[in-house]
């Protein structure tokens, strides 16, 4: 946010299993985050709302815009995540993270040591370290456990964003980062084609995880669109 020339006010929800939000029920699905992102949008108050998400916070805002369209005025989603097909690695390796740690200072030494917590801009990392641990007698523990993680992964496939997509009908971004392995620019832009107002561009430079390794570009990204949104020209440092 901080990175932003755009003056807006932010509601920035934790979805269920993340941050301070409830626990996920271990037989949830997707559909939930729907849930958690509509509740927000409610308290939003008055004015245009934007929604912008990366993974699955970008698909979140796309199951939410579908179950109740005219929710939002604009949706920005960078690399949402529409899986095609089951990896059982990805659930494999979020099963194997380490969740507890002796001190935020312990993990915060761990994690710049090692890829691809490593690659994150520093304030960011210090920001991962600040809120996503929670005191445990032990020390710190994951507030989004890696059972959680490896559950979400396990579940992509059942998601139901082929279903959303068409209900879509507010002006949609989709945004890859250009040198992404996680998500395929012809995946991306085929999803793209099935929204009513969607809209496909590559961002330079970033892969999966561009926003949290390059916040001020992603910024700089984000503050074009808004100004587009408002058809206004771009402000300038």
């Amino acid at each position: 946010m901080k990175n932003l020339r755009t003056p807006l006010r932010a509601v920035t929800p934790d979805l269920r299993g993340h941050g301070s939000a409830p626990p996920l029920a271990p037989d949830a699905d997707w559909g939930v985050f729907a849930d958690d992102v509509l509740d927000a949008a409610r308290t939003s108050g008055p004015g245009p709302l934007i929604g912008v998400g990366h993974s699955l916070g970008a698909t979140s805002l796309l199951l939410a815009e579908a179950r109740a369209p005219g929710t939002f005025d604009l949706l920005i989603c960078f690399e949402p995540i529409l899986a095609t097909r089951h990896d059982p690695a990805f659930a494999e390796a979020a099963a194997r993270r380490r969740a507890v740690f002796p001190s935020r200072a312990d993990a915060l030494g761990r994690w710049s040591s090692r890829p691809p917590l490593s690659r994150l801009a520093p304030d960011v990392l210090a920001d991962y370290v600040e809120s996503g641990l929670a005191e445990d007698p032990d020390g710190v523990r994951l507030r989004c456990a890696p059972e959680v993680e490896a559950h979400l992964f396990r579940t992509a496939i059942s998601c139901p964003w082929r279903e959303a997509l068409p209900a879509v009908r507010c002006p949609t971004v989709f945004l890859r980062g250009a040198e992404s392995v996680v998500v395929t620019g012809e995946s991306l832009a085929a999803a793209c084609a099935a929204l009513p107002a969607g809209r496909f561009g590559e961002v330079p430079d970033l892969d999966h995880l561009g926003p949290l390794v390059r916040p001020r570009g992603f910024a700089e990204v984000l503050d074009g669109l808004f100004a587009e949104f408002r058809g206004q020209p771009a402000a300038t440092p």
